[in-house]
Formats: C-alpha cells, sequence, structure tokens
C-alpha cells in the first residue's frame, strides 16, 4: 500500500501541474489555464490553484503577469547570457557578448566520457558541436558540446545566423527540453593538441577548463559540454549576493 500523502493540497497540486508541464502538456512560453477553469477541472478552490501556482513560480517553472496570466517559464536570451558566459575583461572588469564560429556539427557515436555524463549505453549515437568563442577577433573559448542524439533528433543548432548561439534557448524552443539545472566543475589544465589548432596556440598553453553537464526538469542529463578558457587577459568571475535579511553561515 502507497503510503498516505499528507501534503496541503496546494503542494499536491503542484506536483500535479509539475507533472503535466514535464510530461509536455503545456509547451515553454505557453499559457495555462486560468486559475478558475483549473479550480473547476480539478475541483479545488481557487485559493488553492494561485498558491500551486506560487510554488511552480518559486521553482522557477512558471511566469506569472499581472493581468495576462501565468505561463510556463522558458529561458530568455538575456538570462541564458548572463548566466551562463561569465568572462570578464581583466583591466577594466566589462563583460561583452562574444562572436561564436560554429566549428562542428556532427552524428556520432558517444565516448567513453559522453556515454558516463549522459548516462548513454555505449555504442549510443550524441550529437556533437564544436564552437569558437572570440572577442576582437581573439579566440577566448573553444567548447565542445554534446546531447544524448534521442532529446535532439534532426534539429540543427545555431542555424538562426545569431552572433551568439544559445544552447538552452536551442534545446527549449526548437527540441522541447527544458534546463532546470546545470553543474559546473572547473580546473586548470593544459591545451590538448587537436584542440590548440582551433584558438592557434601551441599544445600545453595553460587553461581553464570548465566540465558541465545540464539536467531537464525531470533530473536526466540532457548535455554534456567541456570549455577550454584562455584566461590570459579574462577572469571567470562568479558574483554572489547578499540581501539584507539573510543569514550567514
Amino acid at each position: 500500500m502507497d503510503p498516505l500523502d499528507l501534503s496541503p493540497a496546494f503542494v499536491r497540486l503542484a506536483r500535479h501541474l509539475r507533472e503535466r508541464i514535464v510530461g509536455g502538456e503545456w509547451l515553454p512560453g505557453q499559457l495555462l489555464p486560468g486559475e478558475e477553469a483549473l479550480a473547476k477541472e480539478l475541483r479545488v478552490s481557487v485559493g488553492t490553484v494561485r498558491k500551486a501556482f506560487d510554488v511552480l513560480s518559486g521553482q522557477g517553472l512558471v511566469t506569472r503577469h499581472r493581468g495576462r496570466g501565468t505561463f510556463v517559464a522558458r529561458a530568455t536570451n538575456e538570462r541564458a547570457f548572463t548566466s551562463f558566459f561569465r568572462l570578464v575583461d581583466r583591466r577594466n572588469g566589462v563583460k561583452r557578448l562574444p562572436v561564436d564560429t560554429i566549428l562542428l556539427r556532427e552524428r556520432a557515436t558517444a565516448d567513453a566520457g559522453e556515454c558516463a555524463a549522459l548516462k548513454l549505453v555505449a555504442g549510443s549515437w550524441v550529437y556533437r558541436l564544436r564552437r569558437r568563442r572570440t572577442l576582437d577577433d581573439t579566440p577566448l573559448v573553444v567548447e565542445t558540446i554534446t546531447f544524448p542524439h534521442a532529446r535532439v533528433g534532426e534539429q540543427e543548432w545555431g542555424d538562426d545566423g545569431a552572433s551568439a548561439h544559445l544552447v538552452y534557448s536551442f534545446l527549449e524552443q526548437q527540441c522541447g527540453v527544458s534546463v532546470s539545472r546545470v553543474e559546473d566543475r572547473l580546473q586548470a589544465c593544459l591545451l590538448p593538441g587537436d584542440v590548440a589548432q582551433d584558438f592557434g596556440l601551441p599544445a600545453g598553453h595553460p587553461v581553464l577548463l570548465s566540465v558541465r553537464t545540464a539536467f531537464d526538469l525531470r533530473g536526466a542529463p540532457v548535455e554534456y559540454r567541456r570549455s577550454w578558457t584562455i584566461t590570459d587577459t579574462q577572469d571567470y568571475l562568479s558574483e554572489l549576493r547578499w540581501v539584507a535579511g539573510d543569514e550567514l553561515p
């Protein structure tokens, strides 16, 4: 027998709505049914629906707009840039949008690292990308980005002609995959030979390596990224803000 769920009604309703969002019933950017319509459909009070929406809003799954309604959250270009590109000029602290060049698009068999990160069985196919990111025509970052082929299908990333190709907007808007969290692991290393040629630098140049895994709303890995960054003139900035009233550990 399943254990009795004694959670408040609005918490149980939030779980139910989350499952419908994760299941694809409502897509990123789509307007959700109104509070009264959902209350009637699910036989709960409007107040319960409102509290459930508050929970989902706090989890970043929905956005609420007065007079317009509640929408499934989507990754905007601005949010994608400010959240995930953290290089600043060491001289003046300025952050600028890089110019991207796509070096490779391929559908191929996953290597051992990709299988481990994306929880794929040996022999699985992946969609693999390589891009170079430059400022003032100077290469700063070279990245290899890999997705499970089953989550991307025949969609092609970077076909929009934009100067910066946003990975999470591509996953969300073209593949129907919403990223809920990412894990970054940073380490100092020496530039490997197969990447050095994309920088125009000798192998062994010191770089910062970021290894990222991104997860969808169900917690399944959907992206594995290795980013080699030249930090001769740039810093990787991670900024934390203290809000009045917060307790320090």
